[in-house]
């Protein structure tokens, strides 16, 4: 009650300072209007929409707010969404565009960023500067007033946070098997990073935003929060970690037959209801609302490394007979009567999505105090907010990426899928990429992956090319002179140099076709030494007839489809195509019907014949001394089993005369523990890990 009223007291406090800065929101405490013309704006929109991806068009929008001017240079980005992504609606899937949404930069303002979307001529999203970042909203979307401006920008500093987020249940369930399943370890598979969502928005959340274009421009403004968050973090060598939407049902209309529908659902019961549902096709499934739970935010089942929650948990049938799905969360826009800014939103939907991956809170003796001092503030997971925005607010923190990172290694293979859109930091120079150095924030040339969102993978100031980019680029960050070689000649490709205009070594000339390749036992085709030296004259090449394992390893070729024919190149018959040379094959190459290879000497060893394995079974079987395999089996078997039948004994004997006491009270501590043990997990019941708010 104390913790109530002094919210309260605080949010009054806060609304009445702020007076007619701030009177649409306890949340924002300062703000400043836009009026741009949003005709023109929306004319820009449709020419980007018509251009091809060949010819991309920068949306361009200017404004003046908070005493600076702001150019925004906006390009089509749609890489929230899976490349299969679609909407379901009332009737089935739908069409949907998703050209009205963009990312881009403020025009020369070196690290700055921006991402949003464009609908009926009014930009919303977020623009990350030097000095922090702000927030654009359509003015309508907080006063049913008429005003001049259609829009609001305000500053991430002006974010009030009017609750505190309070310790909450957990998931403590742990299946049996679990213990076991974290000892092992495995192989963890770096391209799959992209963990696929299914999201849900019923129909309150909808009667918000009123199209589903708007809809999925929410959508997408957080996931591009999220994705800044989570692809930024090391989980102890797993990489790049992102989330992308595959499919998104938007309910635009109350269905009394949806047991989701009813209003007065509580958080709990209405996850329950959501988690029956199959989503084992997913990653994980989150349901959107518009609902006032008077304080929680979120939902979210907590991660386990079995399938009892989190990432990649199937539909499972539980000790009451239901069947659920734990893979799941949800996310209300709404607290106590307020709208949340999306900047809430985001936070929120990333501390859930940190629960899902196995992330507590962060409380206790090793983990409560993190972020406490040095004026950074709590981390993400923290269960307590302040109203300051501070730097580690949107940061893991070393016991929450210790937790995830478990899971990951667990489970992340199960149903992580190699990401569909350009990654920076993967080393690879892709599509909207300058360069590629990863995490290397050293390298003199390019900025690297950890680098504000915008900067990264672009070039740094002044430098004109990056090595990652090409060969022909050098370590000064400049492209080598013309003239410089940059690919060597090989038996089939010319050498190759530098243009001295580009970082790229341009592509290798094929040298002509037939040409003689591989020390003479092959041919060239289009730069590739590709086919058998026979091939030229028509030929087939063959298996050398014989058993000699030396003749084995040289050329031969016979007439097509005719095997009587083969013969080796040092024969009469092919003398006028080869004039007797002998070609011996490559080391490595088959032969002997690929029965065998040819070592360097040119013999042909036919697989297992004397190789070490066959030569240790040799050695320590001696097959010779027994008439068969079988013969061999019985007379071991019998030797073995009298020997350990005689050792048996023995043990037996020393363990019933020494050990019997010590075995009995053993056993009745162990009778102990196991009623205790089986008491707990029967008292334990599984709780989502929820985000409250009180204000």
């Amino acid at each position: 009650m104390t913790d109530d009223f002094t919210c309260f007291f605080k949010c009054a406090c806060l609304s009445f300072l702020a007076g007619a800065l701030s009177s649409i929101s306890p949340y924002i405490k300062h703000y400043e209007v836009l009026s741009y013309d949003r005709e023109d704006l929306h004319r820009k929109h449709l020419r980007a929409r018509r251009a091809t991806k060949l010819q991309a068009v920068t949306l361009e929008l200017d404004f003046t707010a908070f005493h600076r001017s702001f150019h925004l240079l906006l390009r089509p980005d749609s890489e929230a969404f899976y490349k299969e992504f679609t909407v379901i609606g009332e009737n089935g899937p739908e069409s949907v565009e998703l050209s009205h949404l963009y990312s881009g930069t403020l025009e020369g303002e070196h690290g700055s960023a921006c991402h949003g979307s464009v609908l009926h001529g009014q930009f919303e999203g977020s623009i990350h500067t030097e000095n922090g970042t702000y927030h654009i909203e359509p003015f309508d979307r907080y006063t049913s007033s008429p005003t001049d401006h259609h829009s609001i920008i305000y500053h991430e500093d002006d974010l009030g946070k009017c609750f505190h987020v309070k310790k909450s249940g957990t998931n403590k369930m742990q299946h049996q098997s679990e213990a076991e399943v974290s000892r092992v370890r495995r192989t963890v598979n770096e391209s799959k990073t992209s963990c696929l969502l299914h999201l849900h928005t019923d129909h309150l959340y909808y009667k918000r935003f009123k199209t589903v274009e708007a809809v999925v421009a929410q959508v997408a403004s957080y996931l591009r929060a999220v994705n800044d968050i989570f692809d930024k973090v090391d989980f102890d060598g797993i990489k790049l970690i992102n989330f992308k939407v595959k499919s998104l049902r938007v309910m635009t209309r109350e269905d009394t037959n949806d047991p989701l529908t009813p209003l007065y659902i509580g958080p709990e019961k209405l996850l329950s209801l959501f988690s029956e549902q199959n989503w084992g096709n997913f990653c994980l499934s989150y349901l959107l609302t518009n609902r006032d739970y008077s304080g929680v935010l979120g939902l979210a089942w907590e991660g386990k490394t079995s399938n009892w929650g989190g990432i990649c948990s199937q539909h499972t049938i539980f000790r009451d007979g239901q069947r659920s799905s734990l893979n799941t969360g949800l996310i209300t826009i709404q607290n106590y009567g307020q709208f949340l800014p999306p900047r809430h939103i985001q936070l929120t939907m990333a501390h859930e999505l940190g629960h899902s991956l196995g992330s507590p809170h962060d409380e206790g003796s090793n983990c409560g105090d993190l972020g406490s001092s040095g004026g950074k503030g709590r981390y993400l997971m923290f269960p307590q907010a302040t109203d300051e925005v501070r730097e580690n607010n949107d940061k893991f923190s070393p016991c929450s990426i210790k937790h995830i990172s478990k899971i990951l290694k667990q489970k992340k293979d199960n149903c992580f899928v190699v990401s569909d859109q350009p990654i920076c930091g993967n080393h690879i120079v892709e599509e909207g990429e300058e360069c590629d150095v990863g995490q290397n924030s050293t390298d003199l040339c390019c900025y690297s992956a950890a680098e504000p969102v915008g900067v990264q993978c672009h070039l740094k100031p002044g430098k004109v090319c990056s090595p990652r980019q090409g060969l022909c680029c050098g370590k000064n960050c400049e492209f080598k002179p013309a003239g410089q070689m940059c690919h060597e000649e090989t038996d089939c490709q010319e050498v190759t140099e530098c243009s001295g205009l580009s970082p790229v070594c341009p592509e290798p000339h094929a040298k002509e076709n037939l040409t003689i390749c591989s020390q003479g036992t092959r041919i060239c085709l289009n730069g590739v030494c590709a086919e058998s030296v026979c091939v030229k004259h028509d030929l087939q090449q063959c298996d050398c007839p014989g058993d000699n394992m030396k003749e084995k390893c040289h050329m031969c070729c016979q007439q097509p489809d005719n095997p009587k024919t083969c013969a080796s190149t040092t024969s009469s018959v092919l003398s006028r195509y080869f004039q007797g040379t002998s070609l011996p094959l490559v080391g490595g190459a088959p032969c002997a019907g690929n029965r065998g290879y040819c070592d360097k000497f040119h013999m042909c060893r036919l697989l297992d014949a004397d190789g070490p394995i066959a030569r240790l079974k040799n050695a320590f079987l001696h097959f010779d001394e027994f008439d068969d395999v079988a013969e061999w089996m019985k007379v071991t078997f019998s030797i073995l089993s009298f020997f350990y039948m005689q050792q048996l004994l023995k043990s037996s004997l020393f363990i019933f005369i020494f050990m019997k006491p010590l075995w009995s009270f053993q056993q009745m501590n162990r009778h102990r523990d196991d009623f205790n043990r089986n008491r707990c997990i029967l008292a334990r019941i599984p709780y989502p890990t929820l985000l409250n708010s009180y204000g």
